[in-house]
């Protein structure tokens, strides 16, 4: 599981660098259902919303591996358990 904030002005086909592990690397915004890490590193988005002027990005594992992810109104997400089956 991947979760990034960024400014609320980060949308659609932008790329900016930032911080990811501590080390600075490009991330950008590519699709409606794709973020990527670095060059190569393509994460499927989850879900994103705004939150406190930042845009909360949830996106799923390198290996394509999802998480569900249920909106619990006024309280924010919950992030649930990968799905039955998953080996990692």
């Amino acid at each position: 599981m991947f979760v990034m904030q960024m400014p609320e002005s980060f949308k659609l086909g932008d790329t900016a660098i930032c911080k990811v592990n501590g080390k600075p690397t490009a991330l950008t915004w590519r699709s409606p259902q794709t973020l990527v890490i670095g060059t190569t590193d393509a994460r499927h988005i989850v879900r994103t919303h705004i939150e406190d002027g930042m845009r909360v990005l949830i996106c799923g594992d390198a290996d394509g591996t999802e998480y569900g992810v249920e909106e619990v109104p006024g309280e924010g997400f919950i992030v649930f358990a990968k799905p039955e089956g998953s080996t990692s």
